[in-house]
């Protein structure tokens, strides 16, 4: 029986077929080497010179000395090829190229979802983050780099090498929703329709509404917390109407 449920545990779920998966969200409910892989259909021949990706997450971890990965972006050149992760509740960190980049006191919120918008272009090496919707100090990273060749991209953990070397200590506790990325720097007119979920031009590199992807161990795609589903209920009849 133990090597049965082991073996369950280690079978990917694969869709091959980009799936839509508006109103989804990967739960990643605990403190473990498990993970989600992206399939962008695409490869990057060294003329990737600018890059955005935008998220959204809910958590309640507040440990000032854990580091959470939302998303990671390899290329055998670069491990730290886009990564964005946060310590603590305040200290969001933002690598490109290799090149770190750390961004204090943005709003984010406990048991609520954060929308996270990274920039960052290779000409100017400006770096910028912003979390629901307010902009971090603009940082230089990687100037006058590029991200060439065939990307790896996971959710939810660290990588350490091309597509491994995960370590559960960088594991993301939550859900993760929303993941687009773009090959240019957006504009913050589209990260503000973003954060306040106005209509938006979704990700040519990856979009949520249109993405293949791979779990690995214990995630589940399931409906996104609503955080207002309370307040949408008047009784116990609506709310079940509304299930």
């Amino acid at each position: 029986m133990m090597k049965l449920a082991l073996l369950f545990f280690m079978v990917p779920c694969c869709y091959a077929v980009p799936k839509n998966l508006s109103g989804k969200a990967f739960t990643f409910g605990g403190v473990t080497n498990s993970y989600v892989k992206l399939h962008p259909t695409i490869t990057l021949n060294g003329d990737i010179n600018s890059a955005s990706v935008c998220l959204r997450y809910f958590s309640d971890i507040l440990d000032i000395d854990r580091v959470q990965s939302f998303f990671s972006l390899a290329t055998r050149t670069h491990i730290n090829g886009f990564l964005l992760s946060k310590k603590g509740n305040n200290n969001h960190y933002h690598i490109v190229g290799d090149s770190l980049a750390q961004f204090w006191g943005l709003p984010a919120e406990l048991n609520s979802w954060n929308s996270v918008c990274a920039t960052w272009d290779s000409v100017t090496g400006l770096s910028q983050l912003w979390v629901n919707g307010k902009p971090g100090s603009r940082k230089f990273i990687f100037k006058g780099g590029s991200l060439a060749g065939t990307p790896i991209v996971i959710l939810g953990l660290d990588q350490d090498t091309y597509g491994g070397g995960f370590n559960q200590n960088d594991a993301f506790i939550g859900q993760l929703t929303d993941v687009h990325m773009w090959d240019r720097v957006i504009a913050p007119c589209e990260i503000n329709n973003f954060s306040e979920n106005k209509k938006f031009q979704g990700g040519n590199l990856i979009n949520w509404q249109a993405i293949k992807y791979t779990i690995y161990g214990n995630v589940v795609e399931e409906n996104q917390i609503n955080s207002d589903f309370v307040e949408k209920c008047m009784g116990i009849d609506d709310c079940c109407s509304l299930l």
